[in-house]
């Protein structure tokens, strides 16, 4: 979600003791965030299940460290690509008009979300299964990253 978001000009802050995610940013973006995190969940979990359950040779369950490999990469991948988008997106043929109406845009979630969250701590992950890491990667390479209006609208 956090990859998502920021790549909507949007920021995110994990609340762990309440498994709660908030998310500051206008309007459209956030509606654009809710969107394609919702896709993507779905479309990283039917991939995930598809792999099954994950045994060693000694037939011990390597499933829980798969699957947290697997949404890891699965997630940092997805990111790799939004930010790839985003600079095509912004490249020198864009109208220069819009430029100084999306850094005023993000320029007001930054102040928003200093405002409101003071004191946050950025956290890390580890990852402890590379066929995770790598089945994550891939999904997420075939991961759909489009996002219809006509759905936001409706």
């Amino acid at each position: 979600m956090a990859a998502i978001a920021r790549a909507n000009r949007c920021r995110t802050v994990f609340y762990s003791k309440l498994g709660l995610l908030a998310v500051v940013g206008e309007e459209m973006d956030l509606e654009i965030t809710e969107l394609l995190s919702t896709s993507l969940l779905v479309q990283a979990t039917r991939t995930m299940v598809a792999e099954g359950s994950q045994v060693t040779r000694a037939g011990t369950s390597r499933t829980r460290s798969f699957r947290q490999s697997y949404l890891v990469a699965y997630a940092t991948r997805i990111g790799e690509r939004l930010d790839d988008a985003g600079t095509r997106a912004h490249a020198p043929a864009e109208d220069a008009r819009l430029l100084p109406v999306l850094a005023k845009r993000s320029r007001v979630v930054e102040e928003t979300f200093a405002a409101m969250f003071s004191h946050t701590v950025q956290r890390s992950v580890s990852v402890t299964n590379g066929a995770g890491w790598q089945a994550g990667r891939a999904a997420a390479d075939r991961a759909d990253l489009t996002v219809e209006r006509d759905a936001i609208n409706a």
